[in-house]
């Protein structure tokens, strides 16, 4: 008896259902925080109006929301467009001293109706509040991220690969990090505490307000000269640089490794990043030591 062999292929397809996402944050300060309590049942004070993923936005703040919660601040969000929107919340209240963000309240994936609000009435007890570092000179501030549902699409990767041919992820920050590490074409050294550190003067002054005034204002430092920096460690000068040149900090960004050394490195980087106005490298400091501490 003859048998034959029939050979067969094991075909896998695949697919993607992707959504996408648009992210952003408004900090809402309040002056004379004393002057605005007992100002009454469903009276509010208003945000600007921002913009996050196509939508328009009002922060709210109730010193009285109701009559069974006086004793809290309490706030709500305000859409003011026409369209419903899918949206994640988070409410920061920061601390006044530098320290970490005192979170209190992340909403989820919540769908909001056209001018209308999301509520969070209990937000934190007055008492509270006005003891913490969150008040200082009367005043507050509110950091509001929202994280809004843009589209979805379902993705046949079975189809992609018929495209071989996709943009490669950007490396420049690969590149800078070379040009910082070789020193080819500085033009400016810093001298911290007997270190010297090579740069760029015009990468140092885009990404920093305060570099900027002190290498291109009316007392600005010349070319190849060198310029001594006060009051701060080498090494927390020398990450501070890095960031400069990348924009990123994989240190802070991924919680690993020691976690009281991953909490002082935030804590002098956020003192570094505030005097020399670099907002991004605040907020990746501030949340690194909220997710250690």
């Amino acid at each position: 008896m003859l048998s034959a062999v029939v050979n067969s292929r094991k075909y896998e397809t695949a697919s993607t259902w992707l959504t996408e996402t648009c992210t952003g944050s408004h900090l809402f300060k309040l002056t004379g925080y004393s002057f605005v309590k007992g100002i009454g049942y469903g009276n509010c004070i208003s945000s600007g109006t921002f913009t996050v993923g196509g939508y328009n936005w009002t922060i709210r703040y109730y010193p009285d929301r109701n009559s069974y919660s006086q004793e809290y601040l309490s706030f709500d969000l305000f859409l003011g467009s026409d369209t419903k929107a899918r949206v994640e919340i988070t409410l920061s209240m920061l601390s006044q001293t530098g320290g970490r963000p005192h979170m209190r309240y992340s909403s989820g994936a919540v769908t909001i109706s056209p001018n209308c609000s999301w509520n969070c009435p209990l937000f934190i007890k007055g008492k509270e509040f006005e003891t913490s570092k969150c008040l200082k000179n009367d005043s507050f501030t509110v950091r509001c991220t929202l994280t809004v549902f843009k589209c979805s699409s379902l993705q046949d990767e079975t189809n992609c690969k018929a495209h071989p041919l996709i943009v490669q992820p950007s490396n420049l920050h690969q590149h800078l990090t070379s040009l910082l590490e070789s020193g080819d074409g500085a033009d400016i050294s810093f001298k911290v505490s007997g270190v010297t550190f090579k740069a760029h003067r015009c990468i140092v002054a885009a990404r920093s307000l305060v570099f900027r005034a002190e290498l291109f204002g009316p007392m600005k430092v010349k070319r190849n000269q060198t310029i001594e920096i006060k009051d701060m460690d080498p090494s927390i000068f020398k990450k501070m640089l890095q960031f400069i040149y990348t924009d990123s900090l994989p240190e802070l960004e991924v919680a690993k490794g020691n976690k009281d050394g991953s909490v002082a490195l935030a804590q002098h980087l956020l003192v570094a990043a505030d005097r020399y106005k670099l907002e991004r490298l605040k907020e990746i400091c501030e949340i690194a030591m909220y997710k250690f501490c």
